[in-house]
């Protein structure tokens, strides 16, 4: 047990809290007197808005509030370590809450191209062609890059006999780069014979 670095506010019994957290409160009481406490102590005009707010749907106290780049890339770098010491659980994880164990499921209602196309695999295989080629191959622009399949990705699918999305997964016809090229994305418009709107 630690040693108690203060007292409840209303019967003196010994608490510890932590030296941040008695940075940060008005008042100390163990369990039996928080509400007691609370009710001696009062609300603060900036409780009484986060708590107005709160009411409110659809809304909190975080609305607004925009992550520093440095805290969202030391985010995405920790979740890359876990998943990468972590193979096992990431797709225990996956498999937990894939097709109809997942909240949203619909009962199939995607088209199996749509679902590939939400793949990782197929996000990881659009971004290794666009930093291999690293400009659109059609007319030099650095611009709107997108990913294009040279042979499209339905005749893929139909050829390979895919039906399902782990089908797709180990089908290495489906994530060869050679089938790909960077465009940007009025002459990836082009090729599909659509109209490019800027």
């Amino acid at each position: 047990m630690r040693t108690p670095n203060c007292e409840c506010c209303i019967c003196g019994k010994p608490l510890y809290r932590r030296p941040s957290e008695l940075a940060k409160v008005r008042h100390v009481a163990c369990m039996a007197h928080r509400g007691m406490a609370q009710a001696r102590s009062g609300v603060t005009e900036a409780q009484q808005q986060a708590l107005a707010l709160g009411r409110v749907p659809g809304t909190n106290h975080r609305t607004g509030y925009v992550h520093r780049d440095e805290s969202k890339h030391k985010a995405s770098e920790s979740h890359k370590a876990w998943c990468a010491a972590n193979p096992d659980k990431v797709k225990a994880r996956s498999e937990k809450t894939r097709g109809d164990r997942h909240y949203r499921w619909k009962g199939g209602a995607s088209r199996l191209n749509a679902a590939i196309r939400r793949l990782t695999e197929n996000r990881k295989w659009m971004e290794a062609v666009k930093k291999r080629d690293g400009k659109c191959l059609i007319c030099g622009s650095i611009e709107n890059l997108e990913s294009h399949h040279i042979t499209p990705l339905a005749n893929l699918v139909q050829v390979n006999g895919i039906t399902n999305r782990d089908q797709a997964r180990d089908c290495p016809a489906l994530w060869d780069l050679s089938n790909g090229m960077t465009v940007c994305r009025p002459c990836h418009y082009n090729i599909h014979g659509r109209t490019y709107a800027d």
